[in-house]
């Protein structure tokens, strides 16, 4: 097992502070998750109606969040 460590913050060339979800024109699949430069492990969950007004509207009144790092530990 490697030892955990941070990515981001000032020690990479982009300074983005979202993630950036990548998907296929035709389908709309998700096909991958960045921060960065980095690829992350994902996971799709489809969801009723319901559910995504719910979350619709909560980004319209989300407040702002920046993502400045994140703490990954790779496997051996």
């Amino acid at each position: 097992m490697k030892k955990p460590f941070i990515y981001g913050r000032n020690n990479t060339i982009h300074h983005t502070k979202l993630l950036n979800i990548e998907v296929d024109k035709k389908t709309g699949e998700v096909v991958s998750v960045w921060f960065r430069c980095m690829a992350l492990p994902f996971d799709v969950t489809k969801v009723e109606k319901d559910r995504a007004d719910e979350m619709r509207t909560m980004y319209k009144e989300n407040k702002k969040i920046d993502i400045l790092a994140v703490e990954i530990q790779e496997e051996a």
